[in-house]
């Protein structure tokens, strides 16, 4: 008995994976049902993060300097504002950028960028991180910093209808499944009624495909969510005989 409990269980219980976004190009990337593309997006210049110390610049699709510093393959470039002085670092290299998460949810655009030594003496890497929030009622572009993150882990977020999922032309991966799912409802009805009704001679209600298991449905569903709600655990209470 609660070898079958535990599967009508895993039955009830559906997990949904959501499907990645995967890379087109460093600015781009691509689902089943359509594509979030960035490359309409300017450079985002001189922008403070929450303390005020250091100017944050991203380039989404074009690689450009950071500083004096000679590589021109950065797209996330950090200069610290001080007096007299202006250290830069890199914070994010534009080949390192990766997608994660669900469009329109939690898209994330991940960066990787130079060594960075801790006052502990560790070496980490620095690394950012946009979220990529869909806005498609607003025109406007807003990125903003959030935070820091540990010591070289840097947070930010982008608000924009560029971050949004430009749609396949035609029909979609979900469209093509709820069509799918339609006209097989409508086989399994018509050509299950023509079946019992010329093959087997069945008259009224007897028509009806698999008329028993449909009747007792309701009843079925009622048991089942009784069953989840209850945790999955069998009934251990007996009549007494």
């Amino acid at each position: 008995m609660l070898e079958v409990d535990f599967v009508i269980c895993l039955t009830l219980i559906t997990f949904v994976k959501s499907e990645v976004c995967q890379k087109l190009s460093a600015c781009s990337c691509k689902t089943s049902d359509g594509v979030v593309d960035l490359s309409a997006l300017q450079s985002f210049t001189n922008y403070k993060g929450p303390k005020g110390l250091y100017n944050n610049d991203w380039n989404p699709c074009i690689a450009r300097p950071c500083g004096s510093m000679p590589n021109t393959d950065v797209s996330i470039c950090q200069t610290e504002i001080k007096t007299g002085q202006a250290s830069s670092y890199i914070n994010g290299y534009l080949k390192t950028a990766s997608f994660t998460g669900e469009v329109g949810k939690s898209l994330v655009l991940h960066y990787t960028g130079d060594n960075a030594t801790l006052t502990s003496g560790v070496i980490k890497l620095r690394q950012s991180s946009i979220s990529l929030i869909c806005v498609s009622d607003s025109p406007s572009n807003d990125f903003t910093v959030q935070e820091q993150k540990g010591d070289v882990d840097y947070i930010f977020t982008l608000r924009s209808p560029h971050a949004c999922l430009v749609p396949n032309p035609g029909l979609s991966a979900g469209s093509i499944l709820l069509i799918l799912f339609f006209v097989a409802v409508v086989v399994y009805i018509v050509g299950g009624i023509l079946f019992l009704r010329f093959y087997r001679g069945a008259s009224g209600v007897e028509m009806i495909p698999n008329y028993e298991f449909w009747k007792g449905f309701p009843l079925l569903v009622k048991d089942g969510m009784v069953f989840t709600f209850r945790g999955c655990k069998s009934d251990t209470t007996y009549s007494q005989i």
